[in-house]
């Protein structure tokens, strides 16, 4: 656009009344000056204008800095604000751009919808798929697990997101479904015991004054070794009975010996004989019973004493089952008749003692207590709950609360009754302890082995996420790095199996070599749950 202005210029050479004055010429001048500058400013915003009144016809509107810069930014109208993806590429709400496979339902053999076992072409694994080496379905029914509402739909949507970086973003990592060894236990709580059928409270027969301590707290013992001597007034009494008896057993056999030998002629009557063979047998009934009191006593005292000569009967008598041994450690004082010796009963340990020489004992009083540490027995208290699953043959494995030892037995009874106290079941498990590492009343926690799988499927913990009625893990698509394909995790039910403190066994819903969520699992939970729910759901089609 030209503008032409021409300002008449007054002729020099021409003078009238009616000519302007010098400053009447300079002040048109400068509102023509003015009038020149503002031309241009009139002419943007005449444009400015035209292309306001324009885009409001039409529609248009002036693109974004980040336009124009390259950064494309998705049109409000195409967002799907229930999914959190381009409506336009939304494969939840467009399932004509990734139409879902026919489903098949639940499955009433491993408790999951769209069981990936019975239909393997469900794997989203980019090989073959690899199916369980072990019988799944059975490991499901060995115990009481939790099972998934076969109504629940949840697994039928699929979470997308508008890249794979935004995945990253999103705070989700991913791991591989892998096979390691898992083991379906029965915990319980338990304690570690002597073999109560090799303790033994020992205390002295009969009361009497200790003569003399042999063995001491922690001194390992033989069988029959002696712990201690007592003196005992009724020992010496039964030795002195029995040494009465023998004398008067010699002296009637003699007597009988001598009447049969002359009544034969005649010469005694029959009468006196048949006397002192009843004598001979009152007396030989004497010293039976006097063995047996000696015996009662824990005397081991012969049938026959090599020696006939009576002296030497009682000396042997006076000091009947004290070794040699000991005898030397006894004072002059000490050396009666009435000794008696406190003996262990089989090679153990000493674990108590409570008894030192000069001691008035009696029966009553528990003197020592051996045990046997290499026979030990495990007790376990299993909730009344899980009793149905103990049976004998079971192994067990058995960790210390002070973490030092683990040790592993098989159940060999269990208690017919539950404990009205503390309403569990009693379990046994023999432990061997042939190295003496455990200890008597020691706790911990044992597991009963009712399954224990080398190649269980599992996965971390964090990956498994639940609602009230069903269990889910997700599962990533097989084809999420395709370029042109959707970045979107498959929702999958799974069934729970063994589990310890870092990974879960799934029975059923994955197979070995598919990839899962892990770390932010719960994030596509929340989203999932979102999207169910159709909470802000700015799509326009379904």
């Amino acid at each position: 656009m030209s503008v032409s202005i021409t300002v008449p210029q007054p002729d020099p050479g021409s003078h009238s009344q009616n000519e302007a004055s010098p400053s009447e010429v300079r002040s048109q001048k400068t509102r023509w000056q003015t009038l020149l500058n503002a031309l241009p400013n009139l002419i943007v915003f005449s444009m400015l204008g035209t292309a306001i009144y324009v885009g409001h016809q039409t529609g248009w509107k002036m693109p974004k800095i980040s336009e124009l810069r390259g950064h494309y930014t998705v049109a409000e109208d195409d967002w799907c604000a229930e999914h959190l993806v381009p409506e336009s590429q939304c494969i939840e709400c467009k399932l004509d751009l990734l139409p879902k496979g026919k489903p098949f339902g639940f499955c009433q053999k491993h408790g999951v919808n769209e069981c990936v076992i019975d239909h393997p072409e469900l794997s989203q694994s980019k090989s073959s798929p690899q199916l369980p080496k072990y019988d799944t379905s059975q490991a499901i029914d060995l115990i009481v697990r939790p099972e998934n509402n076969s109504r629940n739909t949840l697994h039928t949507h699929r979470i997308q997101f508008t890249s794979a970086e935004s995945v990253s973003k999103s705070g989700i990592d991913v791991s591989v479904v892998e096979e390691r060894a898992m083991t379906d236990a029965i915990v319980a709580n338990g304690e570690i015991m002597f073999d109560p059928t090799r303790v033994a409270h020992l205390s002295t027969r009969v009361p009497g004054t200790v003569a003399i301590v042999t063995k001491t707290l922690g001194d390992e013992v033989l069988q029959s070794d002696v712990l201690a001597l007592v003196d005992a007034a009724q020992v010496g009494q039964a030795k002195s009975k029995l040494i009465e008896a023998l004398v008067q057993l010699k002296l009637r056999r003699t007597n009988v010996e001598r009447l049969q030998a002359v009544a034969q002629s005649g010469a005694v009557p029959g009468k006196s004989l048949i006397e002192a063979e009843s004598a001979l047998n009152e007396i030989e009934v004497s010293v039976l019973s006097a063995k047996q009191a000696l015996a009662n006593l824990g005397f081991e005292v012969p049938d026959q004493f090599p020696n006939s000569d009576l002296s030497e009967i009682a000396n042997e008598l006076r000091f009947l089952g004290i070794p040699k041994s000991i005898l030397r450690l006894l004072t002059s004082g000490t050396t009666t008749a009435n000794l008696i010796p406190i003996r262990a009963p089989y090679d153990g340990v000493v674990v108590t003692s409570d008894v030192v020489a000069g001691e008035v004992i009696d029966s009553t009083r528990s003197l020592f207590t051996i045990a046997d540490p290499r026979r030990m027995w495990l007790m376990l208290n299993v909730r009344q709950e899980d009793a149905r699953y103990v049976r004998t043959g079971l192994p067990v494995r058995f960790q210390t609360d002070d973490g030092r030892a683990e040790i592993s037995g098989s159940i060999t009874w269990v208690s017919p009754t539950v404990d009205a106290q503390t309403r569990t079941l009693h379990i046994r498990v023999p432990i061997s302890n042939g190295n003496s590492n455990l200890r008597d009343h020691t706790f911990g926690s044992g597991r009963i082995i009712l399954r224990d799988e080398k190649n269980a499927i599992v996965v971390p913990r964090e990956a498994v996420q639940s609602t009230p009625d069903a269990s889910f893990v997700f599962v990533r698509d097989k084809n999420y790095f395709d370029k042109a394909s959707p970045k979107f995790f498959h929702v999958r039910q799974v069934r729970l199996g063994a589990s310890d403190g870092q990974y879960v066994e799934l029975l059923a819903g994955t197979l070995p070599g598919e990839v899962i969520a892990t770390k932010g699992s719960s994030v596509l939970l929340a989203q999932l749950l979102r999207s169910n729910l159709g909470a802000g759901c700015g799509c326009h089609e379904h």
